[in-house]
């Protein structure tokens, strides 16, 4: 089984649940960069609530992801004060902290994708995920949408796909089935977890980090229980 999604900063719990859930997850990274999106923000929890941490970038409007450049080593600095400052209490911090700090300040390369991709394979250990993870840029496919997600399932020896519901909006089903590959859409239920300031609510649809730095132990049992995948009927 297979999932393929676009390359994010921190991503959020559910990108997680496909990852779990996949023996292959491919990774979009030569693909057009869009402003304003998850790959270089995603949201944490703040004593007022759900904000934007964001690595700000220097980028044209035709960029592909791998391109992209974090625009100045300072604002990397700045993510580790922002981390700290609404994380510090957190019961897991001393755990996960470390970690993320050593990757900034070992940080060599400016290229966002390789930042992303280290935070990644962070979570990815602290998880013990086993799913084996590629890049689409390492196929190089010339082909667009649909049929970048085909070329990359064919590609990989695989007929069953897992997709979200806004995959499905631009998916041709016909050239699935001509290809007989089986397709999956996967839904995500948040249940509460352990978050910092309580008294302001649950707050869902954050980073995994918030998981990870409130609940480490139970995290991917979270993810796994939380999600469920339901073949699409045709």
């Amino acid at each position: 089984m297979i999932s393929i999604h676009q390359s994010q900063f921190l991503p959020w719990i559910p990108y997680f649940f496909k990852i779990i859930k996949s023996d292959i997850f491919i990774i979009m990274d030569d693909v057009q960069f869009q402003k304003n999106g998850v790959q270089n923000r995603n949201s944490i929890k703040t004593p007022s609530g759900s904000a934007f941490l964001t690595i700000p970038v220097s980028t044209k409007s035709d960029t592909l992801i791998n391109q992209v450049s974090i625009s100045n080593r300072v604002h990397l600095k700045k993510f580790l004060k922002t981390l700290q400052a609404n994380y510090g209490k957190s019961k897991y911090f001393n755990n996960i902290f470390p970690e993320i700090e050593n990757i900034i300040n070992s940080h060599t390369s400016m290229h966002l994708n390789d930042l992303n991709i280290e935070l990644l394979n962070m979570v990815i250990k602290f998880l013990g995920v086993k799913t084996e993870i590629k890049y689409s840029s390492s196929f190089s496919l010339k082909s667009k949408k649909d049929d970048l997600v085909l070329d990359l399932i064919v590609a990989n020896g695989e007929n069953e796909y897992i997709t979200g519901e806004g995959g499905l909006e631009y998916m041709d089903l016909n050239k699935f089935d001509l290809k007989e590959i089986k397709l999956y859409k996967y839904s995500f239920d948040y249940k509460e977890y352990p978050q910092l300031w309580e008294k302001n609510g649950f707050v869902p649809y954050l980073s995994i980090i918030d998981l990870l730095f409130n609940d480490l132990p139970n995290a991917y049992e979270y993810i796994e229980k939380s999600g469920q995948i339901e073949e699409i009927g045709r």
